[in-house]
């Protein structure tokens, strides 16, 4: 057997995949646009009655929310002993488990839900229309500037809660969660007092959101190193582990 990829092999775990879990997938979908249009779409314009909706911040936060809860379940069956023992003597190589969870969280997450969310902004606009006269509803455009960087930042992230499953067996989000909370608790620390000095040194701030820190370390070196790692080093670095973390897996 090819120990390492086989086209016509990962086709069909693939199918399996999207087999297994097509009701958890539509159970997360429903439940999803379902707050999204009773509570971030009905509720909000009845309480706040703008003159204009758009749906673009409901966009951002239901993708990335609702990508990384399916991400942080992409291994879900290594969590018990007798499930974890069939999914890893299924005939396949790991390259190829974690490849195939990898599209389908990331890749296949964005078109679905980015296709799904185009055509419930065109269903909700119109009721928001009979509804709500006095607010204009703006269609939702996937290609905007908006959407697409919120698809890049969903990429740079979703690797991180992609390793969390591939690590943790049980309670994956919330430990995910935590220890992000942990890691930027750290690393804040360390820039801390590694700038203490410039922190506390004297300089003006504003009441219209400038303020000369701010705007020093902007431009500083440090600045655009960890612009450069976050978008171009973190994703790949999170895929390199979570794939050996899917091969430490033992049955």
């Amino acid at each position: 057997m090819n120990n390492q990829f086989d086209i016509s092999r990962f086709w069909k775990f693939m199918k399996l995949q999207l087999f297994k879990n097509r009701k958890g997938v539509f159970m997360i979908m429903a439940i999803t646009f379902g707050m999204l249009f009773f509570v971030g779409f009905m509720l909000s314009v009845f309480l706040e009655h703008p003159e204009a909706y758009d749906h673009t911040e409901s966009y951002v936060s239901a993708l990335l929310m609702g990508g990384f809860i399916i991400s942080s379940l992409a291994f879900s069956e290594t969590d018990r002993v007798l499930k974890r023992i069939g999914y890893l003597m299924l005939p396949i190589s790991n390259l190829e488990r974690f490849i195939c969870m990898w599209l389908l969280t990331s890749i296949g997450w964005l078109i679905v839900f980015t296709i799904s969310f185009t055509i419930y902004a065109l269903i909700a606009n119109p009721i928001g229309n009979l509804i709500f006269p006095a607010t204009s509803f703006k269609v939702f455009n996937p290609f905007g500037a908006i959407a697409r960087q919120t698809m890049l930042l969903y990429v740079a992230l979703q690797g991180i809660f992609l390793l969390g499953a591939a690590y943790f067996r049980k309670y994956v989000l919330p430990k995910t969660m935590i220890s992000i909370f942990i890691i930027l608790g750290i690393v804040g620390l360390v820039l801390y007092f590694s700038l203490k000095e410039q922190f506390l040194a004297d300089h003006y701030c504003t009441t219209e959101d400038e303020c000369e820190l701010v705007d020093a370390f902007a431009v500083h070196p440090v600045w655009y190193m960890a612009k450069g790692l976050f978008w171009f080093a973190l994703a790949p670095l999170t895929w390199i582990l979570s794939y050996w973390g899917l091969k430490e897996q033992e049955a």
